[in-house]
C-alpha cells in the first residue's frame, strides 16, 4: 500500500500473509491516520488468488467504486474509500528474491 496523505511523505506497505487490519489504531498492520477512518476500520483477508475487504463497523464506512460496502471482493483499479481516505488497488509486483514471486500493493490518497 503505498500511502500520501495530506503532503505527507509517500509510505510503501506491501500486503504480506493472508490477512491486514486497515484502521487508525497503531496496532494495525496498515495504519491510516486520519480523522475520517476508525480505530480499525477494515480488514483485507486474501481467499487464494483474490482478496476480499470487509468493513469493521467503522464509524464512517466503507465503500468500493462509490457503492457501500460491508463485504466485497476487491479486483484490480478498485477505488476503495475509508471515511474521506481513498485507497487504489492497484495490482501485482514482481519482487526478485520472493518465494511468493508477486504482491498485491495499495495507492492511498486523502481527499
Amino acid at each position: 500500500m503505498v500511502l500520501n496523505l495530506e503532503g505527507s511523505d509517500l509510505l510503501t506497505h506491501e500486503l504480506r500473509g493472508d490477512f491486514a487490519f486497515i484502521g487508525r489504531a497503531p496496532s494495525n498492520h496498515i495504519v491510516v491516520d486520519h480523522p475520517a477512518v476508525s480505530e480499525q476500520h477494515a480488514l483485507l483477508l486474501r481467499v487464494q488468488d483474490s482478496y476480499w475487504l470487509m468493513d469493521l463497523n467503522s464509524t464512517n464506512g466503507t465503500q468500493i467504486n462509490g457503492v457501500v460496502v460491508t463485504e466485497a471482493e476487491v479486483k484490480e483499479g478498485d477505488k476503495v474509500r475509508f471515511g474521506s481516505v481513498v485507497a487504489v488497488f492497484v495490482g501485482l509486483c514482481c519482487k526478485r528474491g520472493s518465494k511468493r514471486g508477486l504482491r498485491r500493493f495499495w495507492t492511498v490518497i486523502a481527499i
